[in-house]
């Protein structure tokens, strides 16, 4: 899985994933998304390449939402395909991260 970073406007981190969030896809983010869990606020995450989810990607997803949590901190994830979208309201992480449909929603939901 690919990851990339982009600082946009009022503080707000854009994180774009590529590849399937599974297994290895949650082994190569794992430490970024930490990174980022430990020290932004403002995360917004681009889900538009990412078409499979599995348990173990949700956990790295929750665990980074819960440190930014913990400081008053939020995250987003957009453009997410049906199949990731179903995963996420199954296992109710769609009620602990917001789901919004594109980038400027999910900039709105954690500004």
């Amino acid at each position: 899985m690919q990851i990339s970073q982009q600082e946009l406007d009022g503080g707000v981190l854009k994180v774009t994933l590529s590849g399937p969030f599974d297994i290895a896809g949650a082994a190569d983010v794992d430490v970024p998304f930490s990174v980022i869990g430990g020290r932004r606020d403002k995360v917004i995450v681009d889900f538009s390449d990412v078409d499979f989810l599995a348990s173990i990607g949700v956990r790295v997803l929750v665990k980074a939402a819960k440190s930014m949590g913990n400081r008053g901190g939020t995250m987003a994830l957009f453009n997410v395909g049906e199949a990731p979208r179903k995963v996420l309201a199954s296992t109710g992480v769609d009620t602990i991260i917001a789901v919004t449909e594109d980038e400027p929603s999910a900039i709105a939901a954690v500004s």
